[in-house]
């Protein structure tokens, strides 16, 4: 038909806009206006090939479904007729993308509301559950989004779809950008003063955060806590660190990893850390693999974060103490809290050097992003590897580049454990993942568009009390007066209550 196709089938491939070469985006770019991961091209170019009511059947990733940058991929579909749905999830036993079967009618004139075939194959591909979805869910949902249909997002989307939609319209390119903050500063403050016990708000409209420091060379300014399971990693590592810098060992009568230890163990800490910093200075920033940290910190050079003025905070301490916590982030993915192994030389000689630097192009030069976040307390999440939000305390701390952290605004400052423990409750992981991002990877954008019902003071002695439970149940784990095992039982009953607790709350 020189009208195009009755019918387009695909399975586009799993290409990220990381695997596809420059040259190629730019075309891309020129073609379809934007450049994405391969299988969001594929989608525009089968409609274009279609004719008018003809039927595009694909397999694709599911990453349309939620995040913000396949907005206009969700706006595509929706602009035509969707038919059905097919949640296939992952039904191989190597780990890969969740994938959806999906069918689309080409039809710029299909009606404002119909119905679609929503089919979850999540628990069996062969037998899915079907269900009938109105396109008003997806057309009016916050963002777009194509949250799976069933009774509990039915219920959550009635109770905050319309809600958030309308937040998000509102403010939400108000507060994308630093620029837009302070130029709408005068509007925020008006709304945030109107906020009350009952209120449902945005996360991103009580919060302000940001990226961290970026050193340039952590081995020279990061060392890790004495008696840690860090610093052995560190003290069996030496040697063998060591050994790559063949021409100074050669010089040394050094050659094995035995000799290297025996070297290493003539030396105390400070001439261990003045050695290894003048072997990277001779032989490169990476030589013993980049980011390697090879100081072990004691307590007594570490300063009192409590009673550092603010001078010493932005320009650097003076004296011995001048080791401060610092903020990498938790690959580990702690919930409610953990101590931080890492600390940095806050020196004043160390602090003008990073400042002095910040932003110059050339190898090992440092980056000083948000400092007036330094220091502060607020939250911090793992950020990638899983579709459940666990949030802790973050410290007073100087942050690292990766340490994802959000910081309550002044005024909302007492709602910290607040928020901390509604992050920690299973119905905030569920919306996360079904109506902001279901990727493994959660960014600080997706954690500020989750609604947020400001407290009345009852509820927030609950929430802070039990907090309190949590963080005493992980102080005692991190420093062995219960096991992990112990920690762990302990916590599930405190989950048990959390999760009755914000449903109650939330839903009802």
């Amino acid at each position: 038909n020189k009208n195009g196709f009755d019918i387009v089938i695909a399975n586009p491939p799993y290409v990220s806009t990381k695997g596809v070469d420059e040259k190629d985006k730019k075309i891309f770019q020129q073609i379809f206006g934007f450049a994405d991961d391969l299988y969001c091209h594929f989608y525009f170019k089968g409609m274009q090939l279609l004719q008018e009511n003809g039927i595009l059947a694909f397999i694709s990733s599911k990453t349309f479904w939620t995040i913000q940058t396949k907005k206009n991929l969700r706006e595509l579909i929706l602009k035509n007729k969707l038919l059905q749905l097919f949640d296939t999830a992952n039904p191989f036993d190597t780990p890969i993308v969740e994938t959806c079967v999906i069918l689309v009618q080409k039809n710029f004139n299909s009606p404002d509301n119909y119905t679609f075939n929503y089919l979850d194959g999540t628990k069996s591909i062969i037998s899915p559950t079907v269900q009938i979805g109105s396109i008003e869910y997806y057309k009016n949902a916050p963002n777009q989004v194509f949250f799976p249909i069933n009774d509990y997002n039915l219920k959550i989307y009635k109770q905050y779809g319309k809600k958030i939609k309308e937040l998000l319209n509102q403010w939400w390119d108000k507060i994308s950008t630093s620029k837009n903050i302070e130029k709408y500063k005068i509007e925020l403050e008006e709304y945030r003063k109107s906020l009350k016990p009952g209120d449902i708000t945005l996360l991103g409209l009580i919060t302000e955060g940001g990226q961290g420091l970026a050193t340039g060379n952590n081995g020279k300014y990061i060392g890790v806590l004495e008696g840690t399971k860090w610093a052995e990693n560190v003290r069996k590592q030496r040697p063998e660190k060591l050994l790559l810098a063949a021409k100074f060992c050669w010089d040394k009568g050094i050659k094995n990893k035995n000799d290297a230890s025996n070297f290493l163990n003539e030396l105390n800490e400070q001439e261990i850390r003045r050695l290894f910093d003048e072997l990277k200075e001779k032989y490169g920033r990476d030589i013993f693999g980049q980011g390697w940290l090879y100081r072990i910190v004691n307590y007594e050079e570490i300063a009192d974060v409590e009673s550092l003025t603010d001078n010493e905070k932005f320009n650097g301490i003076y004296g011995k103490k001048t080791f401060v916590p610092y903020d990498k982030g938790d690959k580990e993915g702690n919930r409610w809290y953990a101590p931080t192994p890492y600390y940095i030389d806050w020196s004043i000689e160390n602090v003008k050097f990073l400042k002095e630097n910040s932003g110059k192009k050339s190898i090992g030069m440092p980056v000083v992003r948000n400092p007036q976040f330094y220091f502060r307390e607020g939250f911090c999440w793992k950020d990638i590897g899983m579709d459940t939000l666990k949030v802790k305390i973050k410290e007073k701390t100087v942050n690292d580049v990766k340490s994802m952290s959000l910081y309550l605004l002044p005024k909302f400052v007492n709602l910290t454990r607040y928020v901390i423990s509604v992050l920690n409750s299973n119905l905030f992981s569920h919306y996360q993942y079904n109506f902001i991002n279901n990727t493994v990877s959660i960014q600080i954008n997706d954690i500020r568009q989750l609604p947020v019902i400001i407290p009345s003071s009852k509820q927030l002695n609950f929430f802070e009390s039990l907090f309190n439970k949590a963080v005493s149940i992980q102080k005692d784990k991190f420093s062995d007066k219960i096991s992990k095992q112990q920690a762990d039982e302990l916590l599930k009953v405190i989950q048990k209550e959390l999760d009755n607790f914000v449903e109650n709350m939330y839903i009802g």
